[in-house]
């Protein structure tokens, strides 16, 4: 190839590759007229070249920017001082139909056949500004979002390291972000939560396996100042740039929970005045029962209308007898309930020897044995457990259990009473093979007021106060008194008491 052909060659590749590049490339002379312009250029500013060339360069730029451009390259021309050439920079176009748009300008000064040049290389950036506005819009959108929220947003790393939380979150828990950004986001939480928050992490960063991830649950929150409180939290997992963070949403439910328990409270004020107008009623009619019928035998008695010797005069008194037993036990169980709730109850205590206790408690209630057609069999008890206790008001426990015991049973079964060294207590224990409580009344057999429902009426006696102030009695004592019951097949109460010095440690022990 000669070197005119290699120079046609260079000069056809030359402005192949001008004519083909996206920017715009314009050269203009040493005094701002329009040379030459690329295809791109005109596509860019809306010109053909024609219409350019020869023209002042200024021509494509609004005002003022024309005028700052010939005083900025008059300015050049006599001093020589460089303001953009070189550099890169944001400037304003115009196009030909007379609208603006932004664009990116480098400025190249060159000397082509010892004639001074310059060089212009523009690029369209109306979409990239667009995009960039946009997005400048949605992050402001976003951080007023997160800023005026109520709820608390916590972003950390998948090593539980916090990294941004919103205003919200610096109230709930009292800090600000620099005493935050960098710390593990388990400080937040009380013990034993701050431990098994980082092993849950640890776990889920070996194993994958997810336990709180997109579940909301409520936790313990730890405020600065040490108090704790309620939370619900939020957790979801996300990528950014590559790496895996988590966004915590916390709210503080204290507010609400206070109002829960108020509710629950008026709630339950609310059940239990009911079941005292229902009670009050039962009892009414319980006192006005035994009074109607000792008073309507004492008349006929006392009137003369019945022999003050005769059979009928003692069958009478009978009744009049066991209705006043009936009408001082419906006494005794409304002034134990006053005395509970004033704490009023007194006791005496003493130490005592559990067998002879239980043998005297059988012997006792012989009568409610007798009368549901069941025996009361003392199954086992060491010799040599003691216990601190009131003996009348533990008496008085063992009557209300055994009653019920005899009440529920099967006709000519066994009521089994027991005694034992449970891991250093005694435990009594009435056990029945009766019908069992029914599930369904399990949880309130020792409310106030309540008694289960039966279509058996030998069943219906009572005020429904006997296992809670029984309850009550034990637990003055330190004690509790709990059961089991399975329906249809029996009911165990026992009573579990701190047993004495005087009880030999080497009883008996059983599980």
């Amino acid at each position: 190839m000669s070197s005119k052909d290699a120079v046609n060659d260079l000069l056809s590749r030359t402005k192949a590759i001008v004519d083909t590049i996206v920017d715009g490339v314009i050269t203009i002379s040493d005094h701002g007229l329009i040379e030459t312009v690329n295809p791109a250029a005109e596509n860019i500013f809306g010109y053909s070249k024609e219409e350019l060339i020869g023209q002042n360069v200024s021509m494509l730029m609004p005002a003022p920017y024309q005028h700052e451009h010939d005083g900025y390259l008059r300015n050049y021309l006599n001093t020589g001082n460089k303001k953009i050439i070189g550099i890169g920079r944001e400037v304003t176009g115009r196009r030909s139909d007379g609208s603006t748009f932004p664009l990116e300008l480098a400025i190249s000064e060159m000397e082509v056949n010892g004639q001074r040049m310059f060089t212009g290389i523009v690029r369209d950036i109306s979409q990239r500004k667009d995009t960039e506005e946009k997005l400048r819009e949605l992050l402001a959108r976003t951080k007023a979002i997160l800023d005026t929220i109520v709820d608390g947003v916590i972003t950390i790393s998948d090593r539980g390291l916090i990294e941004t939380v919103n205003p919200a979150a610096e109230k709930i828990f009292g800090y600000k972000l620099d005493e935050l950004a960098g710390k593990n986001v388990s400080m937040l939480m009380p013990n034993p939560y701050r431990a098994e928050h980082d092993q849950y992490l640890n776990n889920y960063l070996s194993t994958g396996e997810k336990k709180i991830i997109g579940i909301g649950r409520e936790v313990t929150g730890l405020r600065k100042n040490g108090s704790t409180f309620p939370l619900e939290l939020a957790i979801s997992e996300m990528e950014v740039n590559g790496l895996r963070m988590f966004t915590g949403i916390v709210r503080d439910i204290s507010e609400r929970k206070e109002t829960e328990d108020q509710l629950r409270s008026a709630m339950r004020r609310v059940h239990e005045q009911q079941i005292k107008d229902e009670f009050i009623a039962t009892v009414s009619h319980e006192l006005r029962t035994p009074l109607t019928s000792i008073k309507a035998s004492l008349e006929l008695i006392i009137g003369g209308a019945i022999d003050k010797k005769s059979s009928q005069a003692d069958m009478l008194i009978n009744i009049a007898h066991k209705n006043s037993d009936r009408l001082l036990l419906l006494i005794n169980d409304i002034l134990d309930i006053s005395k509970i709730e004033s704490e009023k109850m007194q006791f005496n205590r003493q130490d005592i020897r559990v067998k002879p206790f239980l043998e005297t408690a059988i012997f006792d209630n012989q009568a409610y044995a007798k009368k549901h057609q069941v025996k009361f069999v003392l199954k086992q008890c060491p010799d040599s457990l003691y216990i601190n206790v009131d003996p009348d008001r533990l008496m008085q426990v063992m009557s209300n259990l055994m009653s019920n015991a005899a009440k529920f049973s099967h006709q000519d079964s066994i009521v089994e009473i027991s005694a034992d060294n449970i891991n250093g207590s005694v435990r009594i224990a009435v056990c029945d093979k009766g019908r069992g409580i029914p599930k369904d009344f399990q949880n309130r057999v020792f409310d106030k007021f309540t008694q289960a429902d039966t279509s058996d009426k030998r069943e219906i006696n009572g005020t429904g106060l006997g296992l809670h102030i029984s309850k009550a009695i034990v637990e003055q004592h330190d004690g509790t008194l709990s059961f089991v019951s399975t329906p249809g097949k029996g009911s165990e109460f026992y009573i579990d008491l701190n047993m004495t010095e005087g009880s030999a440690q080497q009883g008996h022990h059983s599980e």
